[in-house]
């Protein structure tokens, strides 16, 4: 997964690769846990599901959604398969 920062307590800032370009994502493993310990597994996630629940600590424009989408579906892969271990 990408990198983090911000003290321990508040939500963390995870560097991600969107259409080539590194973005702050606000909560990104804090959503990714509760996505996991709902039994959603990436291929039940839908990409509209990741824009929502995102767009909540996130400004994503209209017209990146599925470069965003995209992006955090490939970090939920990563964040499971690290699970899964």
């Amino acid at each position: 997964m990408g990198k983090t920062c911000c003290p321990s307590g508040a939500s963390k800032v995870t560097m991600v690769n969107v259409g080539g370009v590194k973005v702050g994502i606000i909560a990104l493993g804090e959503i990714f846990k509760k996505l996991y310990e709902a039994g959603k597994k990436p291929e039940d996630v839908k990409k509209e599901e990741l824009v929502k629940e995102f767009s909540i600590y996130n400004y994503i424009p209209s017209e990146a959604q599925n470069e965003y989408a995209e992006a955090l579906l490939e970090e939920y892969r990563k964040y499971c398969k690290e699970k899964s271990k």
